[in-house]
């Protein structure tokens, strides 16, 4: 009986002390370094390997931007046991350095919530400047806003640019379909808008062009519109 007790006691003591433990031998940042538009989307892998003494189970994996896909191949590991874990970033929205986050959610007792970061430099030699993340602030019903942008043309070619398609109806594009930029030349491009009703402002540019390597330039459109003083009260 007194030798059952001691078994009943190491048996209880390797349990006490088994926990799983979520590693990333490859780090948790992926940085792709400068990319290109044609380079869309980008693809890679993360590592995570179970260094505990107990199973690992890796809970949830979630993406903080819908611009992210990341199935992970096994979501138990057993001690010493690796899986990995595959991204696929879009790019085709974006410009200039970019950061995304992937939360990782598992059992470690230590380390239940885990991040892992996604950088990348997109490099585009045909541009907007100084953003194609567009801003209205201090927008108001029947008032009009303007923005003003620069299309830099950084290619050793000509390129003609053309409007795809424009959202939300009231804004305005200040471009004549088929307009040529020369090479290291500027555009000055205007947006306009005069907004019908108070609420948020969420639109799109997209412009294309015949540049095989950037055929597309996508503007994006934000703002708070405000109702007009002149219609308070009434």
């Amino acid at each position: 009986m007194y030798k059952n007790l001691i078994f009943a006691f190491l048996i209880g003591s390797v349990n006490l002390f088994a926990q799983p433990q979520i590693n990333f031998p490859n780090g948790t940042v992926l940085d792709w370094g400068i990319v290109r538009p044609k380079d869309h989307p980008l693809n890679g892998k993360v590592v995570i390997k179970n260094t505990g003494n107990d199973t690992l189970k890796i809970v949830n994996v979630q993406p903080t931007c819908g611009c992210t896909y990341a199935p992970l191949a096994k979501n138990l590991l057993t001690p010493g046991e690796s899986t990995d874990l595959a991204i696929t970033l879009s790019i085709s929205n974006f410009e200039g350095p970019i950061s995304k986050h992937i939360r990782i959610y598992s059992n470690d007792p230590k380390h239940s919530l885990m991040d892992v970061e996604l950088k990348a430099n997109i490099e585009r030699e045909i541009f907007v400047a100084p953003s194609n993340m567009v801003s209205f602030t201090d927008l108001r019903v029947g008032q009009t806003g303007k923005q003003l942008l620069n299309i830099t043309n950084k290619t050793q070619k000509e390129v003609k640019v053309f409007v795809s398609s424009v959202a939300p109806a009231e804004l305005q594009v200040k471009i004549k379909d088929g307009t040529i930029i020369k090479p290291g030349d500027v555009y000055p491009l205007e947006l306009s808008i005069t907004p019908q009703q108070d609420g948020i402002l969420k639109g799109r540019v997209l412009l294309q062009t015949d540049n095989v390597d950037y055929p597309e330039i996508p503007i994006f459109i934000f703002g708070d519109i405000q109702k007009s003083p002149l219609f308070i009260g009434n």
